[in-house]
């Protein structure tokens, strides 16, 4: 059997934990040398079910899994296996990384600077603005927005990426052709075409609650960070965010109203070492994201001006600094310029990333 049909065979059986499936790929040497494996020796293999082995048997018997495969490739569906060059590099480090993504859009390069953003699904108006506000900053400085696709904070961040012109990825806890939540199947689509809807889970695989904790960890998996914007201790949010820690990967929360049941989550996880963050830039230092950032991001001395700016924008440029931030106080004197110049000018060249906000307003240079 081919690799690939082997695969398909061990998830559409579901009765492998990802543990599960990480011990007999290692056991075999692939998912082939699984499915050829008598039932007696795959049940040997460490947190395997033992109705595992029965299962595929009866997969293989069915052709089930050459079924799933038609179905993928009918709609446009790309199976990616963790052997493959364009499988997230990541995730592929994660103890138990997925053997299989199914996907509708594309996974690439650019995604290998990721950050999450998650929440819980009844989230008030502060934090679905505040998870928008830091996903559009993200999506802006070419970060992909990593999320579930779940109500509330999710969708508010999945949305604000897409605004932005950016790349989001919605890792699902059901199969993309049962997406949950329902309402979201249209958004889904949206998503796709401008980064990638994905899961582990089989295409007809309804939402069910035991899905989200194994689907969290590729939402970690996939993201050198994970912000957590209102949750209460009851939030998968939480989940995410322990195999976030458990993975390597940096945990950071938004503080919220301290008598809100949506702040109990981020402070638990801010007294327990998480970062603190109030700004985009402080997602920044505590990844020292511009080390990580593209090249013609990162801050570097160059002379040159850049061609096709207005003559409020030149004038702006040749007084910033890429280090030592200027008020807008400091750039009227320095300039001669009116506020409404001025704000116009630094929104403009924010927009072509020629310049950003630190904390106090205080704005400085992004030479290219």
């Amino acid at each position: 059997m081919h690799e690939l049909e082997a695969k398909v065979a061990l998830v559409v059986a579901r009765k492998f934990t990802p543990l599960g499936m990480t011990n007999l790929l290692k056991r075999f040497g692939s998912a082939s040398g699984v499915v050829s494996a008598s039932k007696a020796e795959v049940s040997k293999v460490p947190k395997v079910n033992r109705q595992g082995p029965d299962a595929l048997a009866d997969v293989i018997k069915s052709g089930a899994h050459l079924q799933e495969i038609e179905d993928c490739e009918k709609r446009g569906i790309k199976l990616l296996q963790l052997e493959d060059k364009n499988y997230p590099q990541l995730l592929k480090r994660i103890d138990d990384p997925p053997p299989l993504l199914y996907v509708r859009g594309e996974i690439n390069e650019l995604d290998d600077l990721s950050l999450a953003i998650v929440g819980g699904r009844a989230a008030s108006y502060y934090g679905t603005a505040q998870a928008a506000r830091f996903a559009r900053d993200f999506a802006t400085r070419r970060i992909t927005v990593v999320s579930g696709l779940a109500r509330g904070i999710d969708t508010a961040s999945h949305r604000a990426a897409l605004e932005a012109g950016g790349r989001t990825l919605a890792v699902v806890g059901s199969g993309l052709l049962d997406i949950y939540p329902p309402e979201n199947k249209q958004f889904a689509e949206e998503i796709a075409e401008s980064g990638a809807a994905i899961s582990e889970f089989p295409l007809r695989t309804p939402g069910v609650a035991r899905n989200f904790p194994q689907r969290n960890r590729i939402i970690s998996g996939l993201s050198l960070g994970v912000l957590v914007v209102e949750a209460t201790r009851k939030s998968g949010s939480l989940i995410t965010a322990r195999l976030a820690a458990e993975q390597g990967r940096e945990v950071m929360a938004l503080p919220g109203k301290v008598d809100s049941d949506l702040s109990q989550g981020p402070h638990d996880l801010i007294r327990e070492g998480a970062h603190l963050v109030a700004e985009p830039e402080h997602v920044y230092e505590a990844l020292e994201m511009l080390k990580l950032l593209p090249e013609e991001d990162a801050p570097e001395k160059k002379s040159s001006v850049p061609q096709g700016m207005s003559p409020t924008e030149s004038a702006l440029w040749k007084v910033l600094q890429p280090s030592d931030g200027l008020t807008v106080d400091e750039l009227m004197h320095k300039t001669g310029l009116g506020t409404s110049q001025i704000a116009s000018g630094l929104l403009t060249l924010e927009m072509k990333r020629l310049a950003k906000q630190l904390p106090g307003k205080r704005f400085v240079r992004l030479d290219v």
